[in-house]
């Protein structure tokens, strides 16, 4: 397992446009809580998700990855572990080249898929830890930070 540094994070989070997979219309889900933290945070978000019922670029909304706009190279993944490896080869075929994969969202597939493919990635961590937490993920931020979790 290779090791995510702070500059790994830094250079994902330095792009202001993020396409997230596994976006939800719920707004109770982590999906939409992480849409609307990152939006609060003035970026640029695109969701994703196979059930909306259009593409809608007036809302950022997309069905697949295949069907972002070109030029979004950043993409969070959100989605269940049983979708992962196929929205991470979808990413490919894109030429995506920045994937967060969410902790707990992680498959060995999809993360051999995007080490055969030279993607800079980022995984095993939470976004919210590293976008100015707020509420209960300040605290979590805290307890990683004391003990000895967070990438530097």
């Amino acid at each position: 397992m290779e090791k995510i540094t702070k500059q790994d994070i830094d250079n994902f989070l330095d792009c202001k446009t993020i396409a997230v997979a596994g976006a939800s219309r719920n707004e109770k889900s982590f999906s939409a809580s992480a849409i609307a933290h990152l939006r609060s945070k003035n970026y640029k978000v695109f969701s994703i998700n196979p059930n909306f019922k259009e593409n809608n670029s007036e809302r950022n909304e997309f069905k697949t990855t295949a069907d972002l706009p070109v030029g979004i190279n950043n993409l969070l993944v959100l989605t269940s572990p049983l979708q992962t490896t196929s929205v991470i080869q979808q990413a490919v075929e894109k030429g995506i080249q920045n994937i967060w994969i969410q902790q707990k969202s992680e498959t060995p597939e999809a993360l051999d898929l995007c080490r055969k493919n030279n993607i800079h990635l980022v995984y095993k961590h939470c976004i919210f830890m590293f976008t100015q937490p707020e509420g209960i993920h300040r605290f979590h931020y805290g307890m990683k930070k004391i003990f000895g979790l967070i990438p530097h």
